[in-house]
């Protein structure tokens, strides 16, 4: 321990940084435990003799305990390493970071992915802040029912609900922290921004939680009735953009960062116009778990009509399930898409060569690709792989004029689209190492399980549907799309794909734990809110949203810097930072509000959402 204390001292600031595996050398090359582990006991007089905070307690260091895979009172050393590393505070929030990555992707939630609300969550906790009045994130007071009540709070209690075996695993993070912590986590996972993370927010009692009134509404001012002016726009609208200017302004918030948390916020998540969800419909965004400047882009760059539940389309149809509001409300949807996208005078690609594209490994090249039930591309999207992301396709079809990759963990990808871009470069052959893991059956009649990998012995043994089991080893067939695998814990071979498709998928990490589901609302209809349209429309609010559509880093970069700014507003270590924003914040309302002014009536932030970037695939 006391070499230890001294290995973690070399590593301050001032110092030259002590690469991680020369710190791992070093304590292995004074270890005297004779299994290369520490124990527990050990690890808790360190971490508490470096605590100058009075950070730890029991419950804390039982967390990083476990966190870093204790078993039977020691760690292994490469993990106490690690906690040396990376200073044990950070240590223990990275193993609360690490459940919160785990919670977030769902087959069975909007879009297969948690990370939309959580976010929203985050930012609606925080929106309530008031330089007189208090609120904010300081307190998670949304946890009791006056605040939870709130219009523009609805469908976050399955965002609360969410997080709270996450809490009861780790009693000693309060709600407040967790909330923000998870919408960091939830924006670093769909290609958002990392926002360096503060804890020290503390739980507030009943008599604090917010009236509703301080979050923005959608429609606030606006005219009764479908009205709109030459360019569209509903009578009123200037009211419902100086409502938002109001909102922002109160926080201290200029006109730049509104934007910016408007287009990086609504980039995630849809709206759901049943009775529990706000009313309006759809997502704002074609990918709504990842970030990007689509937002911005779309707004600018699109058509919009406003439409109510019953609004009848230029081509006498109805408004679009998907994207249409609950009766009295009313919102924009993107005309363009309705109508269909012009596919330009470039003239037809050529066919493509099925030859050119083996099964084998293949990494993404788009910013996402849709991963589609089945081969072909009309059938419902059961996920999506981001760039990067590599994959084994263990076969290859042409559909139409699209080259259709089947992927190890289920489900067909397009390598080759339509238009001949190419989503999929191909890194190499398949390789018993990259197929060998866990598996789950898949064929509804089950897998039979054989004496050898020839499949040629009679065998009584069938793996059922749902099954999962590991393999140990894999024997590719030379010739055909055939993968056999070995069972590890039992003797035998199943066929995991053959001439017939999958009859095994692979249990890929972070997208298919649970079995993959048709995701809902794939169509590719988009909508807006009034309030958000106001940033097309407002002369001070256009010129940064234009900016935003033409750089999706700088936007990754206001807008993390403004929500950090915002789930930080009344923390006391943000307070003479916040004194200093408001006595400079742009927005005479934000003064207003400090000599007891209160505008606002809630607006539904459901403000959540992602990527399809210019990049659309099939």
């Amino acid at each position: 321990v006391h070499f230890a204390a001294q290995s973690y001292a070399a590593m301050a600031p001032e110092a030259a940084p002590l690469p991680f595996e020369k710190l791992l050398e070093l304590l292995q090359k004074h270890d005297r435990s004779t299994d290369g582990t520490i124990g527990s006991d050990e690890v808790s007089q360190l971490v508490q003799a470096l605590d100058n905070k009075k950070f730890w307690n029991e419950a804390r260091l039982q967390s990083l305990m476990e966190g870093f895979g204790l078993s039977k009172g020691r760690l292994k050393l490469e993990s106490f390493a690690r906690i040396l590393y990376d200073g044990p505070e950070a240590a223990v929030y990275e193993v609360v970071r690490e459940d919160l990555r785990k919670a977030m992707i769902s087959p069975e939630w909007d879009d297969g992915s948690y990370a939309p609300i959580l976010i929203r969550l985050a930012w609606h906790s925080s929106g309530t802040y008031c330089p007189v009045m208090g609120g904010g994130s300081n307190g998670a007071t949304m946890r009791h029912a006056k605040e939870a009540a709130d219009p523009e709070n609805k469908y976050l209690e399955h965002a609360r609900a969410l997080l709270e075996p996450i809490k009861a695993k780790h009693p000693w993070i309060s709600h407040a922290d967790l909330w923000i912590l998870a919408s960091y986590v939830a924006l670093e996972t769909t290609a958002g921004p990392r926002i360096k993370f503060t804890g020290g927010r503390l739980d507030a009692p009943e008599e604090k939680a917010v009236e509703p009134g301080r979050l923005p509404e959608a429609e606030h001012g606006l005219a009764p009735g479908m009205e709109v002016d030459e360019d569209g726009r509903l009578k009123g609208w200037e009211n419902v953009a100086a409502h938002v200017r109001a909102i922002f302004g109160r926080m201290g918030f200029n006109d730049r960062e509104a934007v910016a948390l408007l287009c990086g916020g609504h980039v995630y998540g849809r709206c759901h116009p049943h009775e529990s969800g706000s009313g309006y419909a759809g997502a704002w965004v074609e990918n709504p778990t990842m970030f990007s400047n689509e937002y911005a882009a779309d707004m600018v760059g699109d058509k919009w009509i406003a439409v109510s539940h019953d609004t009848v389309m230029p081509d006498g149809g109805t408004v679009p399930e998907e994207v249409r509001p609950a009766p009295g409300k009313r919102q924009y949807i993107d005309l363009s898409k309705y109508e269909g996208e012009d596919s330009g005078s470039e003239g037809e690609s050529p066919a493509p060569v099925l030859e050119a594209f083996p099964p084998g490994r293949y990494k993404c090249l788009s910013q996402w690709v849709n991963c589609r039930a089945d081969m072909d591309i009309s059938s419902p999207v059961v996920g999506r792989f981001l760039e990067t992301q590599e994959l084994s396709i263990v076969a290859v079809k042409v559909c139409e004029m699209e080259i259709r990759g089947l992927a190890e963990c289920g489900g067909w990808v397009s390598i080759v689209n339509s238009s001949g871009k190419t989503l999929w470069e191909r890194q190499g052959d398949l390789t018993a190492s990259s197929l060998k893991g866990c598996y789950r059956v898949v064929e509804p009649s089950g897998a039979v399980v054989y004496p050898d990998a020839s499949l040629s012995g009679q065998s009584n043994a069938r793996l059922q549907a749902g099954d999962e089991f590991e393999v140990d080893d894999v024997v590719l067939v030379k010739g055909s799309c055939g993968v056999i695998g070995r069972l590890k814990s039992q003797d035998g071979y199943v066929m995991l794909c053959g001439v017939q498709g999958l009859q095994c998928e692979k249990i890929l990490e972070g997208y298919n734990e649970k079995p993959r589901r048709p995701l809902k609302g794939q169509t590719g209809h988009q909508m807006m809110l009034v309030s958000d349209m106001v940033l097309l429309w407002d002369s001070a609010f256009r010129p940064h949203l234009e900016v935003f559509a033409e750089d999706e880093e700088l936007l990754k970069k206001e807008f993390g810097e403004a929500f950090k700014k915002l789930t930080e507003l009344g923390c006391p270590w943000a307070q003479g930072v916040d004194g200093d924003r408001m006595k400079g914040a742009s927005s005479p309302l934000s003064r207003e509000w400090s000599s007891g002014y209160a505008a606002s009536v809630p607006f539904p932030l459901n403000g959540q959402a992602a990527r399809k970037g210019r990049q659309r695939a099939q």
